[in-house]
């Protein structure tokens, strides 16, 4: 876990580096379970990203101090350690230059919140990771039994799913959209089934691909009833976890006729989610039709999650923010970047 520096001038950092750093991973401990306590040793070592080893010396030390306790339901704050969080917040709080990054990125992108992990993933397949986790972490914090959970595909949001614990949750996920690229442990419908797993509900499949002309993607529908369910579902979606794509990469292409990717070159489409496409000002050129979530359905659904990083994707997440896609975005400094040189450059 990463030191997060009280003052610059802090003699005691200064002193004993090593007692800061102990400190800092106490104080996070007692901030997740004063979050979302009482919780369980496992994924308080995915919320804090400390290995269990250190999680479980540390709580056993915090128990001796009296400043939590253990269950069988999982721990919880005492009296003395719940007094702790508030004095000790202005101290250990999240490094200045990301807590910035996030403020002005909320305000160019009109996201209701932004959470921007250190790095770049596409340096860093580690950061990749990172983006993954804080999305499922965000993901654990307003879920609910009965949650209806769209999920979208590709990497980040296939990790989203790894990254949960199990759970046992009444709940429906289901696929933002049909099939689309070539990795199957992508795909939204395998990604689906997993998410289902790990919460413990029921996962619900979309037989039609993604890319078919409106005439036969209606006249395929028709001829699947059990379609019918999903869209049920979808009506009443509590949760959207998406990411954004850049039309570039010319692997998702496939699925798009060819005169329409030569207009998608030519009018410089610069992002891509839930099948539409849009320019860096968000204009939508093109959309897909599919079954599942759709661009006109994202003001209606109460949380929606856009998970996407690295420097190559800046543009594209600022041009699906242009477009609509808006809600709590978990992104990396590599995209934060990019998108604030962007919007200086006046692009």
């Amino acid at each position: 876990m990463e030191v997060i520096w009280l003052k610059e001038d802090s003699l005691m950092m200064l002193l004993l580096p090593e007692m800061m750093t102990e400190a800092q991973e106490r104080y996070e401990i007692l901030r997740q379970i004063h979050d979302t306590g009482p919780v369980g040793r496992h994924l308080l070592a995915m919320q804090t990203k400390l290995s269990e080893n250190v999680v479980r010396r540390h709580i056993e030390k915090m128990e001796e101090a009296g400043l939590l306790f253990t269950r069988p339901s999982g721990m919880s704050l005492t009296t003395k350690g719940e007094s702790l969080i508030e004095p000790l917040a202005p101290y250990f709080q999240k490094s200045p230059v990301l807590s910035d990054m996030e403020i002005k990125l909320q305000r160019i992108l009109s996201m209701e919140r932004v959470i921007v992990v250190r790095g770049d993933s596409d340096d860093s397949g580690e950061v990749k990771n990172e983006i993954s986790q804080e999305a499922a972490l965000v993901l654990l914090r307003i879920i609910r039994d009965g949650f209806v959970i769209a999920v979208g595909g590709g990497p980040v949001i296939a990790g989203m799913a790894e990254a949960l614990p199990p759970l046992h949750m009444r709940s429906d996920v289901i696929p933002a959209r049909g099939g689309f690229g070539n990795r199957v442990e992508y795909l939204p419908n395998f990604v689906a089934a997993r998410m289902a797993e790990k919460l413990g509900g029921e996962y619900h499949i979309i037989h039609i691909p993604d890319g078919l002309s409106p005439e036969l993607f209606l006249k395929v529908k028709n001829e699947l009833p059990q379609l019918r369910e999903v869209e049920k579902l979808a009506s009443r979606t509590d949760v959207l976890v998406t990411g954004v794509d850049v039309p570039q990469d010319r692997s998702k292409w496939p699925e798009i006729p060819k005169d329409v990717r030569e207009r998608l070159v030519r009018e410089k489409a610069a992002g891509e989610a839930l099948g539409f496409y849009a320019d860096r000002q968000g204009k939508v050129l093109y959309r897909l039709y599919n079954a599942g979530i759709s661009r006109e359905d994202i003001s209606s659904i109460p949380h929606v999650l856009i998970a996407a990083g690295g420097r190559h994707k800046g543009e594209a997440i600022l041009a699906m923010a242009r477009a609509g896609v808006r809600g709590t975005l978990i992104t990396d400094e590599g995209a934060g970047k990019e998108i604030i040189k962007v919007i200086g450059e006046g692009r």
